[in-house]
């Protein structure tokens, strides 16, 4: 694999260190090219310390004074190869992405391979200024690394550089690689909290009456706002009970058109969060369901994968 070249300008570029190298959807390999080291605040400190140490070596003449200084320089000097060891040659993949609702924890899987015989130690992940993640990695073994992220709002949720960092072995010696992979996480529009009767059309088809002679009686399930009144078991509302609604083999029931002109007066978001909150309890009483918007028509259908199309539809929206 042709490795990526640098004129001095880009190596130098402070968003490099800091901001990393383009996006890609392969896999990441930490190299040295992507590792950055510089001494953490105790490493500063201990460098002061070794100053003070080897002056007063000099001013007392002490050989000892001396042998420490340089012995403690050596073992500083060792940490910061240690440290590199630490990071380089770990491997950076994407893990699993699942779809979720505007204001929820978007959950982006970091997948980190560790294709030596030797361990790595605290090794940190993060985003941002967030708190970090800290991982120890087995030889020959991959962890999982779960960075959550708040959804704001709709549509796609791309990750945002993560930095993957390390103090080990000592501490005195911070090594980091910003990465960024190609990885998104579609956000669907935020339900509405108020649970409104579904919209009738006067054009409303259904496709066969609830409890015919050819279904079969299969029990009772919690009623949702907008089940058609002849389905629910009168008898225990009779008795003080909740409402139930009546569940035959045949499952066919009437076709809803959830449509965009049925939310007017509500601004755009609030429009798609009603029709998000209508497609969630449609596909829950198990009915059938359209969905048109503006140059989108869904045709009726129902199941999980009708769903997702629908909810999809939804979030990307005017993009």
């Amino acid at each position: 694999m042709k490795m990526a070249t640098f004129t001095l300008r880009e190596r130098l570029s402070p968003h490099r260190f800091f901001r990393g190298e383009k996006a890609t959807d392969a896999p990441i390999t930490l190299r040295h090219r992507r590792i950055f080291i510089v001494p953490s605040r105790s490493g500063f400190g201990l460098a002061l310390l070794l100053v003070i140490q080897w002056l007063a070596a000099i001013n007392y003449g002490s050989n000892l004074a001396f042998i420490l200084t340089f012995l403690l320089a050596a073992a500083a000097i060792s940490s910061m190869l240690y440290s590199y060891r630490n990071l380089s040659g770990l491997i950076v993949t994407r893990g699993n992405a699942s779809p979720v609702f505007a204001g929820d924890q978007a959950l982006f899987e970091l997948r980190l391979s560790n294709p030596d015989a030797l361990p790595r130690y605290g090794v940190d992940v993060r985003i941002g200024n967030a708190t970090p993640i800290r991982l120890d990695i087995p030889p020959k073994n991959t962890v999982l690394a779960p960075l959550r992220v708040r959804a704001e709002k709709r549509g796609w949720l791309e990750l945002e550089t993560v930095t993957i960092s390390t103090l080990f072995p000592l501490g005195i010696f911070y090594a980091w690689s910003p990465i960024n992979l190609k990885y998104r996480i579609l956000v669907y529009p935020r339900p509405s909290r108020e649970r409104l009767p579904f919209p009738r059309f006067s054009g409303a088809r259904v496709d066969a009456s609830a409890g015919s002679a050819s279904d079969d009686f299969q029990g009772f399930r919690a009623y949702h706002a907008g089940d058609p009144l002849k389905r629910i078991h009168w008898k225990s509302l009779a008795k003080g009970l909740d409402p139930l609604i009546k569940q035959y083999s045949g499952g066919e029931t009437e076709t809803l058109r959830l449509s965009w002109s049925a939310t007017e007066g509500t601004d755009t978001e609030a429009r798609l969060s009603r029709l998000c909150r209508w497609v969630l309890d449609a596909e829950q009483a198990r009915m059938r369901y359209s969905l048109d918007l503006p140059g989108i028509a869904i045709p009726a259908g129902h199941g999980a994968s009708h769903c997702r199309k629908c909810l999809e539809a939804l979030a990307l929206f005017g993009s």
